[in-house]
């Protein structure tokens, strides 16, 4: 079996989100680093300029400290040393920190992790003056800045997550509005069906982008449209043409197995082939009357059609081949019910229903006979007229292919006919703005329901 493709609109949606989410994490990545290199500018050029003060500071002899005692406020702690290591002066917060690496004099600001946590940034200047020279090292704790840094990191991954998911959402609302005519030409598509093949979907209604497909459908659903009508016209114009030679067929043969001098086993074959005939024409005229109604429906001549004796007239119709099958024909029900139709169609699809009833409960019950029951049910808006009988039942699977032309059964039994009896019966409900409805177990029967629309005027 091939593997589904997946769903446009998911993809659609997937790769939105995934664009967004990449787009979202470059744009934090630039902030991140955009923050960071713009703290460290700040702090190095802090303390270059603190750094370059104090130096000047020590060459033209001034002092480091105010006359308190105390340091200057500086961002910065310092600490000044002479040639020999000896400590001359540093800040009041120096000696807290803890002990780092200076880095090289004259080297850029070196940023340090301390071995107890934090982290500083350490630059190393020479200085000179007074007769004296050493070395001034600045240190700037920076782990403020790096939990500032920290939290921003986090809210950039907060709003990497929402603005995927917001862009997700957005793009799936996006991608139904953009494949919105793809499920118009679905429906629209979905709504022809054999009866109204002349319908087309009109081309200026969709995008340019569908506009192709839809001609291509449109060209398709012609091609169709031409082959169910040569298909309809070939069987109509068949039909029609083999019922005159069948016609002279059988006159031949009746004339032939009326002679006075037919010997008797030639007119019991001659009886056979006249059967069969019977037979074929009856079939030839199934074969016309859908094809007729398929392409120009007769018109409907709507009466009150009392339903009891409409019923008591069909069963007087088959009283004897049923008698004749052994098959007892009852009715149920019918008495006081009445529907709008036509008469002719009516008879017409009971008869068909009773002659498949009669044949399969014959069958069926070949040595103690069987039940066919005619009969009627009322529902608030429409009347159910019914054929039930005892017979083998049809398979459930097969129970909605049923009312297809020329539809045999599964397990191939060789009944007559060519399943034309249920399409008949389907068209005539449909043409009287009924339904059938079918109802079947295997080995208990099968029930064919007509509902037609009730007499409202009665």
């Amino acid at each position: 079996m091939k593997p589904h493709s997946g769903s446009i609109l998911l993809k659609l949606q997937l790769g939105f989100g995934l664009a967004a989410m990449v787009l979202a994490a470059l744009l934090a990545l630039f902030m991140d680093g955009a923050l960071r290199g713009s703290l460290e500018a700040e702090d190095a050029q802090v303390m270059e300029g603190q750094a370059r003060a104090l130096t000047q500071r020590l060459a033209a002899g001034l002092p480091l400290l105010d006359p308190g005692g105390h340091p200057r406020p500086e961002k910065a702690a310092w600490r000044v040393r002479d040639a020999s290591g000896r400590i001359l002066a540093e800040s009041g917060d120096m000696a807290a920190l803890p002990a780092l690496e200076a880095p090289p004099l004259g080297a850029p600001v070196l940023e340090q992790q301390a071995p107890g946590g934090g982290v500083y940034s350490v630059v190393a200047r020479a200085w000179s003056g007074g007769g004296q020279a050493g070395t001034l090292v600045l240190v700037m704790d920076r782990t403020h800045e790096e939990a500032l840094i920290h939290d921003f990191r986090r809210t950039l991954a907060l709003g990497v997550v929402l603005a995927t998911a917001a862009a997700a959402l957005v793009a799936r609302a996006i991608a139904r509005w953009g494949l919105a005519p793809l499920g118009r030409i679905a429906r629209e598509a979905g709504s022809i069906s054999d009866r109204n093949l002349d319908r087309r979907l009109a081309t200026e209604h969709f995008p340019r982008e569908l506009q192709e497909l839809v001609t291509t459908l449109n060209a398709t659903l012609s091609r169709l449209q031409e082959a169910f009508d040569r298909v309809g016209n070939l069987g109509a114009e068949l039909a029609h043409e083999l019922r005159t030679p069948l016609q002279n067929l059988r006159s031949t043969l009746e004339n032939r197995a009326l002679r006075p001098d037919c010997p008797e086993p030639e007119a019991a074959a001659l009886g056979g082939l006249l059967e069969e005939c019977d037979r074929m024409a009856a079939l030839i005229e199934q074969i016309l009357f859908l094809a007729r109604s398929e392409h120009a429906p007769p018109e409907l001549r709507r009466v009150r059609v009392p339903v009891a004796d409409l019923l008591e007239e069909v069963r007087g119709f088959f009283e004897a081949a049923a008698e004749h099958a052994g098959v007892a024909l009852c009715l149920e029900g019918g008495a006081g019910l009445a529907v709008s139709g036509d008469r002719l169609l009516l008879t017409r699809a009971l008869h068909n229903l009773v002659a498949n009833a009669l044949r399969h409960a014959s069958l069926h019950h070949a040595s103690r006979g069987g039940r066919v029951t005619l009969g009627a049910q009322a529902a608030p808006e429409a009347v159910g007229l019914f054929v039930a009988d005892d017979g083998p039942g049809i398979p459930e699977a097969w129970i909605p292919r049923l009312g297809t032309p020329f539809l045999r059964p599964p397990d191939g039994r060789p009944l007559e006919g060519y399943g034309l009896g249920l399409a008949i019966v389907k068209r005539i409900a449909g043409m009287l703005g009924g339904r059938m409805e079918i109802q079947s177990r295997l080995g208990e029967g099968t029930r064919v329901e007509l509902w037609i629309p009730r007499d409202l005027t009665r």
